[in-house]
């Protein structure tokens, strides 16, 4: 996700207050999320060295055309999704963050929070068709299935550029109560998006391209990675407080938080295997078993390279990716969030596989 939004996120940790203030306004969930100790899935990591220098962040995985989409600072990389060879990139970016598809078209977009801008491209090979203003620091991005357009959320101006697919044209600019962070949509109208300083998510008709409200997540301190359940309609929101918390995309209403770890920026669920996967920036990550709409048990941690930060499933193949490089981390400046850099030539792309 943005840098902007790294160099904000509060680093909070569990105190004694904070839970006991979720046990009490929670008790009954609570009682239903299990920590016993569970059988442990096997998974196996892959490496795949991608060229080019920098960290990445957000991954698109597009099944329907057998291709997956990394970000890597001043590029994307288009792979096959069973080979994962090089199949084309766009580049001449800044700082890329998100990637949306519109298979209808060819078109995809990519966000570029440095410019300012959208790149539209060819989905297959790459080749920038135009570049498009958006907001101030454009981060997530996605296509709504339901009004057919695409929307990229700005992080710095507290908004969403609505985009035509075809045309590359802005149809709509609409304003947010907080900056957005993780986006998702139920492909019937409604997209949600977490506000990481307001500790809320935001909900947006996309019938009406209208903010509708904001949904406040208590107990949930800096909510960034957002995932979403369309069978129970449940979102799952990463807090930087160390839990992950189910919310009823109906309702508003918070169902139960499962203990993580530290600094989420990535959650994914898979529906047939009824599992959660949370990046942490820290690692480890947090393999999590869905029991029912509001019991969880905490299946295992998951060790995997430092930084590996977003997730993105493959929901045929069940495998899950992300991205990291060997970290360089500037000297101590009091006061200030340490963010790494990237040592040269150690870009990689992360393979999750199960087995």
């Amino acid at each position: 996700m943005a840098l902007s939004r790294e160099n904000n996120m509060r680093t909070a940790l569990f105190s004694s207050a904070i839970v006991l203030a979720l046990g009490a306004c929670n008790s009954s969930a609570a009682d239903k999320t299990t920590s016993d100790p569970q059988p442990t899935t096997p998974f196996k990591i892959e490496r795949v060295a991608l060229p080019g220098e920098g960290r990445g962040d957000f991954i698109t995985v597009d099944s329907a055309a057998n291709r997956i989409y990394v970000t890597h600072s001043g590029r994307v990389h288009i792979l096959d999704l069973k080979s994962l060879k090089e199949l084309g990139e766009v580049t001449g970016l800044k700082a890329s963050h998100g990637v949306a598809v519109d298979n209808s078209t060819n078109h995809a977009f990519v966000t570029d929070g440095d410019q300012n801008s959208v790149i539209m491209f060819d989905a297959a090979s790459g080749r920038t068709l135009k570049t498009i203003a958006a907001g101030k620091k454009p981060d997530s991005i996605l296509l709504d299935p339901a009004s057919k357009k695409v929307l990229a959320f700005n992080g710095d101006s507290s908004d969403v550029t609505v985009i035509d697919p075809a045309s590359g044209s802005v149809t709509n600019r609409l304003k947010l109560p907080n900056n957005p962070e993780a986006v998702r949509a139920d492909g019937k109208g409604r997209v949600w998006v977490t506000m990481e300083d307001a500790d809320a998510i935001a909900e947006i008709d996309t019938n009406t391209m209208k903010f509708v409200r904001s949904i406040p997540l208590a107990g949930c301190q800096g909510p960034a990675p957002l995932e979403f359940d369309p069978a129970n309609r449940l979102l799952f929101s990463g807090c930087g407080n160390k839990i992950m918390m189910v919310t009823d995309a109906d309702s508003g209403k918070v169902l139960t938080s499962v203990p993580i770890g530290a600094e989420p920026d990535g959650i994914v669920y898979d529906a047939a295997k009824k599992r959660l996967l949370v990046a942490n920036r820290e690692g480890p990550w947090t393999v999590i078993d869905q029991k029912g709409k509001d019991r969880y048990s905490v299946n295992q941690p998951l060790k995997i390279d430092q930084y590996s930060k977003t997730a993105a499933l493959d929901p045929a193949s069940h495998r899950v990716f992300s991205s990291t490089a060997d970290l360089v981390w500037p000297k101590p400046t009091p006061g200030k969030k340490l963010l790494p850099n990237a040592k040269p030539g150690t870009f990689r792309l992360m393979v999750v596989n199960e087995g």
